[in-house]
């Protein structure tokens, strides 16, 4: 599982090392953006949509928890990292999905790691999202959704069961809407859920990829390499 995550914290030393501790112990992780406050840490979290967000307490001028006034319905999970004891409780009952004390144990870390893989998961398989198709409201899985097309300014969403929505808003609107990290853009005009990637087909600059429920879509070069990886 891939799982994004943003690092704030205002000590560039401890910003270091949990990037460091993350990528050797805990693979399942991948740092997109960092931050040395609230402020920056809100800016990288708009922009890349992280899964998960590393979060300082004690941090000048704003700390950790006054970030959570800033994302009220935050989807984001949230690990709280700090080197005074007394925050845990707080930690938790502001919403915090676990608490690190540093210096930050290994073990602990990992331990956290697999619950947010847990919960992320168990999260992304009740995932819906509502599309709007000849004036009704439709609404679907995002876990079957298998290919997201672009035809001009509306989208066409294909559903895994051979349903095809047709809404009146731009992939990218759409993808930004869904926030479902399984869909990936593979081309200019074309998104595919990863979970269903079946089979991938070189053709000349660009590959074809075939989907559960039969759905194909192209594949530009400058994504062959990452989606043919993806299969074994």
């Amino acid at each position: 599982m891939d799982i994004k995550a943003v690092v704030i914290d205002d000590e560039r030393p401890d910003r270091e090392l949990i990037k460091s501790l993350l990528t050797t112990y805990c693979p399942s992780f991948t740092i997109v953006a960092e931050a040395p406050s609230v402020a920056e840490g809100k800016i990288c979290i708009d922009k890349f949509l992280p899964e998960v967000v590393f979060l300082d307490i004690e941090m000048p001028t704003q700390n950790g928890f006054q970030l959570f006034d800033l994302f009220p319905d935050r989807k984001f999970l949230t690990v709280m990292t700090t080197g005074y004891d007394q925050y845990g409780i707080k930690a938790l009952k502001a919403g915090a999905f676990d608490y690190l004390l540093k210096p930050i144990d290994v073990d602990e870390l990992i331990e956290t790691e697999q619950k947010l893989t847990k919960a992320l998961a168990a999260r992304t398989n009740e995932l819906t999202a509502s599309v709007y198709h000849q004036g009704e409201q439709h609404i679907i899985k995002l876990r079957e959704v298998a290919v997201i097309q672009a035809q001009g300014s509306y989208t066409l969403v294909q559903l895994v069961s051979g349903v095809s929505l047709l809404t009146a808003k731009n992939m990218a609107s759409l993808l930004g809407d869904f926030n479902y990290p399984k869909l990936k853009r593979v081309h200019r005009s074309y998104a595919i859920n990863t979970d269903h990637l079946i089979s991938f087909k070189p053709d000349g600059n660009e590959a074809w990829v075939t989907l559960t429920g039969h759905h194909q879509a192209p594949v530009s070069r400058s994504h062959k390499a990452w989606v043919k990886q993806l299969l074994p």
